[in-house]
């Protein structure tokens, strides 16, 4: 079962203006990561890149709302110039605004100091139902909020189900929580690690989760 391909799912925030444009640890970074992962377990298959945040409308949106795109290697720009960049910053007054691209008519992108992961967990849960195989979930979270309901919904969704990487900065997560027991390095699930900053290894990541096939899957 292990020689077949997997699946990688990346869940991202739109809270903050740092996780736009080109710099090292925004979106566009994260998604190069997660495709140079799924290079080695589904070669060219890409990535579903699940991202979550506040309405741009202002709209009331109790858990957020979840917009699932996909990036593949030769699409990253493209990905990027819709998703992963803001194009009109607080400085627009200064010239013609340009035309709001796909993020920003969608989310408030940016414009808030945490995001509510729930609505992308559930997203997430309910994909697991159509994949062929396991996948590995790279999620991003920059909230204390939900800690206990993760870590539920990961538990409740099966052992088997997938290979959950979590990452975000350990003053923003908490890192008191997730160092419980070692939950942050599968001690208490062995599908659950979590890694404490934005800078995550590649290679790291898909050697955790080829270990957890081999062990977890036969």
């Amino acid at each position: 079962m292990t020689s077949a391909a997997a699946p990688v799912v990346l869940a991202l925030s739109t809270a903050l203006p740092r996780y736009f444009g080109p710099h090292e640890y925004a979106m566009t970074w994260h998604a190069r990561q997660a495709l140079r992962v799924a290079d080695k377990f589904s070669p060219g298959a890409g990535v579903d890149v699940l991202l979550y945040g506040d309405p741009a409308d202002g709209s009331h949106a109790e858990d957020g709302i979840v917009v699932r795109t996909h990036v593949e290697p030769d699409s990253v720009e493209e990905w990027a110039d819709e998703w992963a960049t803001i194009a009109n910053t607080g400085l627009a007054f200064l010239g013609d605004r340009r035309p709001a691209n796909r993020v920003e008519q969608t989310f408030a992108a940016g414009q808030s100091s945490s995001s509510r992961p729930r609505g992308a967990l559930r997203q997430v849960i309910a994909m697991l139902q159509e994949m062929p195989e396991p996948p590995l979930v790279i999620f991003q979270l920059d909230t204390m909020l939900g800690q206990e309901e993760m870590v539920l919904a990961i538990r409740d969704a099966g052992e088997h189900a997938a290979f959950w990487q979590l990452f975000g900065w350990e003053h923003a997560i908490g890192e008191v929580f997730w160092t419980q027991e070692g939950l942050y390095r599968g001690r208490v699930l062995p599908n659950l690690a979590v890694y404490f900053g934005a800078d995550w290894s590649h290679r790291a990541v898909a050697r955790r989760f080829s270990r957890w096939r081999k062990k977890s899957l036969g």
